[in-house]
């Protein structure tokens, strides 16, 4: 190892919790402002473009086209699963390669992964559009998950904790072997000083950009409250078409929200992606396909179980 993968040794080795301000600590000490290219709005082309870096193309991937007015997100969802279900076992194989693929290779994967994230949130804008209500109580995730859900999805600062948590695991795994002489291997157990930094301050400008959000979002919940729906309200809600098209007006503003969201969910793993090294980059979005879709799996046996036990307890008709 040289001289400057120290930093890296003596930050991991006291634990996760010395290398990285908790998410709560920076929101509650915000360093100086971002650049304005990270504060500014959401870009107006969804989804926004990918950082200039090995795997950030966006990628055409293999998924179906964005769904047609017929096809259900539920069943675009399913189809995601699938898909990201493939590419967990291509991520297995490329991180546990022996000789390690060339870095070509490793990019190629990469960007193959991204490229199904990217039409992901483009196939789920699409659908908001055309009905903002489902994205908010969808059907397509267990109740597990949705137990978890921040604007819609998950917490963008989650995807750089995520990056925090296996780097200190793998780290910890190969720790015996660095302390007798031997290297680490080329994942994320060995991220730079220059990484890490680059990490943090990543993690610093998303909670500015989770902020905003969250922002916007209570002034779009809070609409609601507003004189013509209250005016509405005293009058039974009997007037349909008006009442129609003031909650089409409300519903804007959380689709609105969303697309905030699902591009932020979208640039942070595109940009955690652009820090690391290509065998980097494999076990991040390996981690990340693992633990999205253990969770998704558990849920759904969860629920399964539920509702057997609720139709077992079912007084027969």
């Amino acid at each position: 190892m040289g001289p400057t993968r120290w930093p890296t040794w003596t930050t991991f080795i006291t634990g996760p919790s010395h290398h990285h301000t908790s998410h709560n600590a920076h929101r509650q000490q915000q360093s100086s402002p971002a650049p304005p290219h990270h504060i500014d709005a959401m870009p107006a082309t969804f989804p926004p473009p990918a950082p200039p870096s090995h795997g950030g193309g966006n990628g055409t991937g293999t998924l179906p086209p964005p769904m047609s007015s017929n096809e259900s997100f539920s069943n675009f969802f399913e189809s995601w699963i699938a898909e990201q279900s493939r590419d967990l076992e291509e991520l297995r194989a490329a991180a546990s390669a022996e000789p390690a693929a060339p870095e070509d290779d490793l990019r190629r994967l990469v960007d193959q992964v991204l490229g199904h994230y990217a039409q992901y949130y483009s196939t789920k804008a699409a659908a908001a559009a055309d009905d903002v209500n489902m994205m908010f109580t969808s059907s397509w995730t267990s109740t597990t998950e949705n137990l978890y859900l921040w604007c819609g999805g998950s917490r963008p600062t989650a995807t750089i904790q995520l990056l925090y948590t296996k780097s200190a695991m793998q780290l910890q795994q190969q720790l015996p072997v660095f302390l007798d002489g031997g290297g680490l291997k080329d994942d994320l157990s060995d991220l730079s000083a220059a990484e890490l930094k680059a990490a943090d301050q990543l993690q610093h400008r998303t909670i500015t950009r989770e902020r905003e959000i969250e922002e916007t979002a209570a002034s779009a919940q809070e609409a609601l409250t507003s004189k013509t729906m209250v005016e509405l309200a005293g009058g039974g809600g009997l007037d349909a078409g008006a009442m129609d098209r003031e909650m089409q007006t409300k519903a804007e503003g959380m689709r609105r929200v969303l697309e905030m969201a699902d591009g932020l969910r979208l640039e942070t793993i595109r940009e955690v992606v652009a820090l690391l090294r290509p065998a980097q980059a494999v076990h991040f979005l390996l981690a990340a396909a693992e633990l999205h879709l253990a969770v998704h799996d558990f849920g759904r046996r969860k629920d399964g179980h539920a509702g057997n036990a609720a139709a077992a307890a079912a007084p027969s008709v």
